[in-house]
């Protein structure tokens, strides 16, 4: 084995070469003009031109850091914590676990759900409706049990609410089956060699208050709903009169 003296003297005598390959180097760099020496920093890279220009780095031992003990100085007394270090938060370690194991979508906006079609949509979730009319009598016989003012009020609002997106549904589907009909009235006229008529909005539009009025006739309805327009109108001349 080599004794302290001889591998210090080695040591010694390599930083010697060292040192004496970079003044070389410089005198060499020193006859070189400024775009030859840019052109041999990008080729060597930047790394590399360092350290033979400047020296490597130090073969110096380094010393090994003084491990600071962290004690408490009573029992009774929180830990001293080193400040180097981010404390995390409560259950920190949880939520990463659970981000990587579950994946979120959101099947509105993800491709992989599919394209949004309007018609499976409400077909799939068609027993809603139903859901909806049984909330409305179970709010109905709430209604009943209830004296606070307010709170009827609130649950009048959420029971008119329900019947109103039922009655909407309602008519969706009744104008999807009148587009149906009109579709296959067009594509019957294509096959015959006829030109088909298209309706217009405002001709559908006409078409679905005959069909409105046929219907409020044949419930007995239509007077309630004549009168409730009229109102409806004669409220809207008093604003538009004020207005002026």
């Amino acid at each position: 084995m080599s004794s302290p003296s001889e591998s210090s003297s080695a040591s010694e005598h390599e930083a010697s070469d060292d040192n004496e390959t970079q003044n070389v180097i410089r005198e060499d760099l020193k006859g070189m003009t400024f775009e030859e020496i840019m052109k041999l920093k990008e080729e060597l890279g930047a790394k590399v031109y360092k350290e033979a220009v400047l020296g490597g780095k130090s073969s110096k031992p380094q010393k090994p850091k003084a491990k600071t003990d962290l004690k408490r100085l009573n029992k009774n007394r929180p830990r001293e914590m080193t400040t180097r270090r981010q404390v995390p938060f409560l259950g920190a370690e949880h939520r990463v676990e659970r981000k990587k194991n579950l994946e979120l979508r959101d099947p509105r906006f993800d491709e992989k759900s599919g394209t949004y079609s309007a018609e499976t949509f409400k077909k799939n979730y068609q027993f809603v409706s139903q859901i909806r009319a049984k909330e409305v009598g179970q709010l109905k016989k709430k209604l009943d049990e209830v004296e606070d003012e307010a709170e009827k009020h609130n649950i009048k609002d959420t029971m008119q609410r329900l019947i109103n997106k039922n009655v909407e549904d309602k008519k969706w589907h009744t104008k999807q089956k009148q587009l149906k009909k009109e579709r296959s009235v067009i594509q019957k006229k294509h096959d015959l060699g006829q030109q088909p008529h298209y309706l217009t909005k405002k001709e559908r539009r006409a078409k679905e208050l005959v069909a409105q009025f046929e219907k409020l006739k044949n419930t007995g309805k239509l007077n309630k709903h004549m009168e409730k327009r009229r109102k409806k109108n004669a409220a809207k001349d008093r604003k538009r009169i004020g207005i002026e």
